[in-house]
């Protein structure tokens, strides 16, 4: 009595190794731009959902606009929490990056729509886009993280026997 044997079948990686490969990115100077490009755009689309959301409580409930911009201040319920504080003033930061960086390469996609020999300069084009964000973004990072080095104004305590202004 003899066996039949199914047919051998092509060799699938399992989900974790097939997960790995899509990850693994090898694409040049010009794919890493297109990637950073499309990733910020992601990004300023997200926020300005929220946004949205949250200056429509300005009109749906006032009182509700008024705790939502407080949080992002570091204070909730009337404490202030200096982590909350730091953790929105870093949000507002990689903000400001993401809309840097679009905006720069959205340029340098400009020009290569413009110019039909700019695909040729794609690395000195990509440096040259690092070198005005570095430029523009090294200071803004330094004047939104200098506030978190002292306590917020609408913290300070002021004693009970001080004349208002």
């Amino acid at each position: 009595m003899s066996t039949i044997l199914p047919e051998p079948h092509a060799y699938r990686p399992g989900k974790l190794a097939r997960l790995k490969e899509g990850l693994r990115y090898q694409g040049g100077i010009g794919q890493w731009s297109w990637l950073l490009h499309r990733v910020t755009g992601v990004g300023i689309l997200i926020f300005l959902i929220i946004h949205v959301l949250d200056t429509f409580f300005v009109v749906f409930n006032p009182a509700l606009y008024d705790h939502t911009v407080a949080i992002y201040g570091g204070v909730f319920d009337g404490q202030y929490f200096w982590p909350l504080r730091w953790a929105f003033r870093l949000a507002e930061l990689g903000l400001m990056a993401t809309v840097l960086y679009h905006a720069i390469n959205g340029v340098r996609v400009i020009l290569f729509d413009f110019w039909s020999e700019g695909c040729k300069y794609q690395k000195e084009s990509f440096l040259a886009v690092m070198i005005v964000f570095l430029a523009l973004m090294v200071p803004a990072a330094v004047v939104v993280i200098m506030p978190l080095a002292s306590s917020p104004d609408h913290m300070v305590k002021v004693p009970a026997n001080t004349p208002n202004p």
